[in-house]
């Protein structure tokens, strides 16, 4: 008989104490938003003035879109329902959270909107951010593609269902704060197919609106409404096509899958400004885990290094697990469908990273290729948690 899987939610960021992160796992969660105006509500972080409060954030938004909600892309009389299996949290506060990792365009102002991913800016980011542009109406092509729900600050929602108060308050920050969730995985209600990767994610929501880009899905198909929260009833009549969250039908909580969260896929500290500092921006947030996911054994095509590394911070805090190397090597094999053999050499360079690791040898330029390549990273892992212990240690 199969053991029961552990129930792990929230993160486990590798720059806060095993307290903290217990804490965060025990709290209760937020009560389920019951309409689309509360979750815009969630989403909007612009009252939000820490990033501890901003990371419990995180956490409560993709709880709700990872088992609450769903998309549904339209076109014409044809409705496709998809569940969101993994996303990506990336979000430039000044003063409070400048993840320097976080792209720069001005659609990323508001919360509640789609936003197709362009050449993403350096950090740090100027005062005014404005998104660099390119081929094809300025979005990415090929394998760079991307889609994200914007959030941040307070939304501007174009509908008769929404009001929109225009604050002052909110008027005088969001200058300056841009945010995307990225969607990095969902799966066909329908058939339980399986679509990995933003780049595959855009390329769905093509192929079904027979859109051959993305400027021409948005000017043509969409009329420009990139709204993500538009019922059927609040849809323009004049649009081809549209692509809105809504709430899913109610299961019982023993349905709902395991949230669980590590690092984000492809980053690195190759940036030629990065220093060898706990204290550099980059340093700082590439470890976040703010990737959430959900059937981490269906997540195949990518991030692997990743998905493994955040389940094994997580089941670290349980006892059973981290006295029990042979356990938690066996607890790893059945959630990531990797082979033992794998695990164990993720494992082993994880450590070796712990025990002997030296942060200079993954940044700038001497990091480049370390998120592509798994030995590395963990290694890189490795020797950040390390440091990250050794400088909460007391003098």
């Amino acid at each position: 008989m199969s053991r029961k899987r552990p129930r792990i939610v929230g993160p486990s960021l590798p720059h806060e104490s095993d307290a903290e992160i217990t804490k965060k796992r025990l709290k209760p969660a937020d009560p389920a938003p019951e309409t689309a105006e509360d979750l815009l509500g969630l989403l909007d972080l612009s009252r939000l003035g820490s990033e501890s409060d901003i990371s419990v954030g995180f956490g409560a938004i993709a709880r709700e879109m990872l088992l609450e909600y769903r998309l549904t892309l339209t076109c014409g009389d044809i409705a496709t329902e998809y569940d969101i299996l993994e996303l990506e949290f990336y979000l430039y506060k000044p003063g409070c959270h400048e993840d320097p990792f976080t792209h720069g365009a001005d659609e990323q102002k508001r919360s509640g909107n789609w936003y197709f991913h362009k050449v993403p800016r350096r950090s740090p980011l100027p005062a005014n951010p404005i998104a660099s542009t390119s081929a094809a109406g300025g979005y990415r092509g090929g394998t760079r593609k991307g889609l994200d729900l914007t959030f941040g600050m307070p939304s501007v929602v174009r509908s008769p269902y929404f009001s929109n108060d225009g604050s002052s308050q909110a008027c005088s920050a969001e200058a300056n704060t841009v945010g995307g969730i990225l969607l990095r995985t969902i799966q066909r209600v329908s058939d339980g197919g399986v679509i990995s990767g933003p780049s595959l994610v855009v390329d769905e929501i093509l192929r079904l609106t027979g859109a051959p880009a993305i400027a021409v899905l948005i000017k043509e198909k969409w009329k420009g409404n990139i709204c993500a929260f538009h019922t059927p009833s609040s849809a323009s009549e004049s649009r081809e096509a549209h692509l809105r969250l809504h709430r899913r039908p109610r299961s019982s909580a023993k349905d709902k899958p395991t949230v669980y969260s590590s690092p984000r896929i492809g980053l690195d500290l190759s940036n030629p400004e990065t220093t060898a500092s706990l204290d550099h921006p980059r340093v700082v947030y590439m470890p976040k885990a703010y990737r959430y996911f959900t059937s981490p054994h269906l997540l195949t095509s990518n991030g692997r290094p990743q998905t493994l590394y955040g389940l094994y911070r997580q089941l670290s805090l349980l006892q059973e697990y981290s006295r029990d190397e042979a356990r938690m090597s066996e607890e790893l094999t059945a959630l990531t469908s990797l082979k033992p053999q794998s695990v164990a050499k993720y494992l082993a360079d994880y450590k070796s990273g712990y025990e002997s690791g030296h942060l200079q040898s993954f940044v700038a330029t001497a990091g480049k290729g370390a998120s592509a390549s798994p030995a590395a990273y963990l290694r890189m892992m490795g020797t950040l948690q390390r440091m990250s212990e050794e400088a909460a240690l007391p003098v």
